[in-house]
């Protein structure tokens, strides 16, 4: 539940200190053990996302924040490379799941499998999708999925969809799993797939997923809904 950096890389000039941690720098930051593991960082222009299992912080870069007496905070600028952490509200996480999370413009999505729930992070706010009409659908699939499941999460470029695969067991047992989309536009699920990747990505314009080895571009073909 801690970070911490090393010296700077500059491959213009030559320099690597990514080996070197000065123990008389403020290196390290640290958020709350009881919200479990680090699971994934993601940097937004000049803050970084922090996901625990149980919680969501938000950490500024090459800057740090005093208080007024009022509670309100002041950016200030500083050498700190993180400055200060402060959780999100809500009591979410991504569980030990990052592979659910995606991101499109100013939102990012994933997945909190121990509380049965889709979210959508946008605007400094959590808010749960998977309430639009899927609630027992989620709560039922999320609780099946196991310490060697996954959970795929990607953002669709060509149909501005979120693509979710709940595989219970493992992303390479091609037996049970659930594929489907969120639509921000319909605020809704829209589609079930028949097909289970073992890895999604978008490139440009064009929706990639793999399946035993193999790479497939989506939609380029005229056997609509046909995959793999």
């Amino acid at each position: 539940s801690s970070l911490i950096y090393s010296g700077i890389f500059n491959s213009r000039t030559g320099i690597n200190q990514t080996n070197q941690f000065s123990v008389a720098e403020e290196i390290t930051r640290s958020v709350d053990p009881i919200s479990g593991s680090i699971q994934k960082l993601f940097a937004e222009d000049t803050n970084l996302l922090v996901f625990q299992e149980r919680k969501v912080n938000n950490a500024l870069i090459d800057k740090d924040a005093i208080f007024t007496a009022e509670g309100s905070a002041i950016t200030t600028s500083g050498k700190l490379v993180i400055g200060q952490i402060t959780p999100i509200s809500g009591e979410w996480g991504i569980a030990t799941n990052p592979e659910s999370f995606a991101d499109y413009g100013y939102a990012k999505y994933f997945v909190d499998r121990h509380r049965g729930a889709v979210l959508r992070l946008a605007g400094g706010q959590i808010t749960e999708i998977s309430n639009y009409g899927m609630i027992d659908f989620f709560r039922d699939q999320l609780s099946a999925v196991t310490s060697t499941g996954a959970i795929l999460g990607c953002y669709d470029n060509y149909n501005k969809n979120y693509v979710l695969s709940i595989q219970p067991n493992s992303r390479y047992d091609y037996g049970v799993y659930k594929t489907l989309s969120f639509d921000e536009r319909s605020k809704g699920w829209t589609s079930f797939f028949d097909f289970k990747p073992s890895f999604m990505f978008s490139l440009t314009s064009t929706f990639f997923s793999t399946n035993s080895g193999k790479l497939y571009s989506h939609y380029g073909n005229s056997a609509h809904g046909r995959f793999y």
